[in-house]
């Protein structure tokens, strides 16, 4: 089964701040990301309620041994989509909860954002494009 996932440009709040942690709520109630502070391009501080813009994709399950394109995923550039990969660490009824490679944090998405043929379980490995975030101001 083959789809194509493609990277869009995304929006969301920042609802909490844990040390060097964001917790980001996504516009429209499509899902959380817990994500490092080292992925937002901005210096300065950040506060609960700022907007994020990023680029993000639906997930597709595929076979363990994926290689990451974490090249674009430097906050001295500009956001550009980097095709990542994580472990899935939760599913259940409605939503699915991915560990990302390499330390770049948590997504927490509805299950109708995974693209797969097999049944979803803990362990399998997901591919996504993902980049850096901006503040909008």
């Amino acid at each position: 089964m083959d789809f194509l996932i493609n990277p869009v440009l995304m929006g969301g709040t920042v609802k909490e701040v844990m040390g060097d942690v964001l917790k980001i709520h996504l516009h429209g109630r499509l899902g959380v990301l817990s994500v490092p502070r080292r992925l937002v391009i901005e210096s300065g501080a950040i506060a609960a309620g700022q907007e994020t813009k990023f680029f993000f994709s639906y997930l597709r399950i595929v076979a363990p041994g994926f290689d990451d394109d974490a090249a674009a995923m430097d906050p001295a550039q500009e956001i550009f989509p980097a095709l990542l990969h994580g472990t899935l660490t939760e599913v259940n009824d409605t939503a699915v909860k991915v560990e990302i490679a390499g330390g770049y944090g948590t997504i927490a998405v509805p299950r109708r954002w995974v693209f797969t043929d097999v049944a979803l379980a803990v362990g399998e490995t997901a591919e996504f494009y993902f980049s850096c975030m901006h503040l909008v101001a």
